[in-house]
């Protein structure tokens, strides 16, 4: 007699459904004198992030994340925001002109919004850590960006900031972990410019990795067996008509 595969019993049975974000996310930084601040979380159950743009007028937004550890836009994974395409999509930085922001072929954003009330723009999102050869952590430098306008071009309102991805921590279908809100010289300082002058920022970044999980390994046939018995009881049955 054979029983039911591993792989087909955890597609039944084992597979734990993705959760959505959150309204309320723990961390917040803004960018200073825009008007824009970014709301964010790390989704534990997920490893993803939550992101959340609010401008507080509108404008197109966006965020970025530069592998390279370096305050620069060029070379940088960007999420932007465009009210009057009604998008939230995915994009790589190849130069300081609208002609050098390239939209992925591959869009990997698990979920996103995009809302324009009262005055006011809220885009959200939801990418998982490691993404398109990129991994997400407190190491990497992030950019936030605004619009004058919902018109997609230049931007006075950048500058860089940090995340903590350590400290702010969505619990799986817990709510989230609230921590204090960090602004300006603890997270990077915006620069203006009106004559295409070159961003500059300070930022002070922490550093904290930890360990890659520990792969499990697929259950043996015998030990479906056992699972079958202790977990679900009853529904034991269900599994014996499935045998061949």
């Amino acid at each position: 007699m054979k029983y039911i595969s591993a792989a087909l019993f955890f597609a039944l049975f084992g597979a734990a459904a993705a959760e959505s974000c959150p309204d309320d996310l723990p961390g917040k930084v803004e960018l200073d004198g825009s008007g824009l601040a970014f709301h964010y979380g790390i989704l534990e159950a997920d490893q993803a992030l939550c992101g959340k743009l609010v401008s507080n007028d509108e404008a197109w937004v966006g965020f970025g994340a530069q592998p390279a550890g370096v305050m620069q836009m060029i070379g940088a994974h960007a999420i932007i925001a465009l009210p009057l395409a009604d998008t939230v999509l995915q994009y790589l930085l190849t130069a300081k002109t609208t002609q050098g922001i390239v939209p992925f072929e591959s869009q990997t954003i698990l979920e996103s919004s995009l809302t324009q009330e009262d005055g006011t723009t809220v885009a959200t999102f939801k990418q998982l850590l490691s993404d398109e050869g990129v991994v997400l952590t407190s190491d990497n430098v992030y950019l936030l960006a605004k619009g004058s306008s919902n018109d997609f071009g230049y931007h006075a309102n950048r500058g860089f900031v940090t995340l903590d991805f350590e400290t702010n921590v969505i619990s799986s279908s817990t709510g989230s972990t609230e921590a204090p809100m960090t602004t300006g010289g603890t997270e990077a300082s915006s620069t203006t410019t009106s004559t295409g002058g070159t961003e500059a920022s300070s930022t002070t970044t922490t550093v904290a990795t930890e360990a890659p999980p520990t792969p499990t390994l697929a259950p043996s046939g015998a030990s479906i067996q056992r699972i079958g018995t202790v977990l679900f009881g009853g529904s034991f049955l269900l599994i014996a008509a499935l045998t061949i």
